[in-house]
């Protein structure tokens, strides 16, 4: 004979609380006390009470079909030396309202925390506990964040891309590999045959190599007879000093492989190519790895922004339902595909 399933109400029955404590409890929802929490799931642990899949199904449908109340707040971990440079950023902000736009379907909403320069990363973690957040956002950063002693076993945490490397969570970001071997190959199918790549060196570093990667392998598919080398780029300070020297190594480059298409990252190369005397599309044509945030260029890449903001959230929150907090064993790597967007920047070659 079958056993019949243990249910929530079953849970509530013995320990003498309601059925929405043992549910809440069991999300670890911060109305719950943590000595509350703890003897539900002890509780319903020694019962054999698992959640059935059939009701989170129904309840899934239920949320995108009703409107929901707001019912918590996922962070948004903002560490950038002026708060406000983040979203100056189109991506990231599409970021941000693909985050929140899906935080809103389920019943929550984004909320950025701005950790000040001078704020200790442990009263960072005490701030997000004192307001009942278990849920965390880590959009990129332009520098390394040091985390000290933060404890992240009390948090579920999504990362955006791979700009930040710890805590070493799982990832939503976009699919640069995929993305440049499909950018040179239509810059190919565009009639242009000296395509080169710019790619700044750290940037690249950091998100492991894709750009670089993707570009080889984009030569070797369409059998480049004249494979150009790709000029990487060290921008990092974006000093004065370096600039000037960036921008004589990119005149340089630019003399001795005379490129007639370019697929770029820094946002700095348009003008120093003007400052130099070419003109785009003109003398050579211009792509962007990103089609949102490279000064006078409108044709590359686009990444699905929203898309990957959409995901992190829908990802963050299935991390919250399961009680999956800090550092995965196996963390996981979800990548939005991007797509080709025309532009003036590089039309097809007469």
């Amino acid at each position: 004979m079958n056993r019949r399933r243990v249910t929530m109400a079953d849970v509530a029955a013995k320990l003498g609380v309601s059925r929405i404590a043992v549910s809440m409890a069991l999300r670890d929802h911060h109305r719950i006390s943590v000595g509350l929490r703890r003897k539900i799931k002890r509780k319903a642990r020694e019962m054999g009470y698992v959640p059935d899949p059939f009701l989170s199904a129904l309840a899934a449908h239920r949320q995108q079909r009703v409107p929901a109340k707001e019912h918590g707040v996922l962070a948004w971990i903002n560490h950038w030396p002026d708060h406000k440079r983040l979203r100056q950023f189109k991506e990231f902000d599409l970021y941000w309202r693909g985050a929140s736009e899906a935080a809103g379907k389920f019943g929550y909403r984004v909320d950025e925390i701005r950790w000040e320069e001078d704020c200790p990363p442990k009263r960072l973690e005490r701030i997000l506990l004192a307001r009942g957040i278990v849920g965390v956002l880590i959009p990129p950063h332009d520098s390394l964040l040091d985390w000290g002693d933060f404890d992240w076993n009390k948090f579920s945490v999504v990362r955006f891309g791979l700009s930040v490397p710890s805590p070493d969570t799982n990832v939503v970001t976009a699919d640069a590999y995929r993305a440049t071997v499909m950018a040179i190959s239509k810059i190919h199918e565009y009639g242009y045959r000296r395509i080169g790549l710019t790619v700044n060196e750290e940037f690249n570093r950091r998100i492991g190599g894709n750009l670089l990667s993707g570009f080889f392998f984009a030569q070797k598919l369409l059998a480049f007879k004249i494979p150009l080398p790709p000029l990487l780029t060290f921008l990092k300070g974006r000093t004065t000093e370096e600039l000037s020297r960036q921008k004589t190594a990119l005149g340089i480059w630019l003399k001795r492989h005379r490129p007639d298409a370019l697929l770029i990252s820094d946002i700095e190369l348009p003008g120093m190519m003007r400052e130099l005397g070419y003109r785009i599309p003109q003398d050579i044509a211009v792509a962007g790895t990103t089609v949102l945030d490279i000064p006078g260029v409108d044709a590359g890449i686009d990444q699905h922004a929203e898309a990957i903001g959409r995901t992190a959230v829908e990802t963050l929150l299935k991390q919250m339902n399961m009680n999956e907090r800090g550092e995965p064993r196996h963390p996981s790597r979800l990548l939005v595909e991007g797509r080709w967007k025309d532009g003036n920047s590089l039309p097809p070659k007469k």
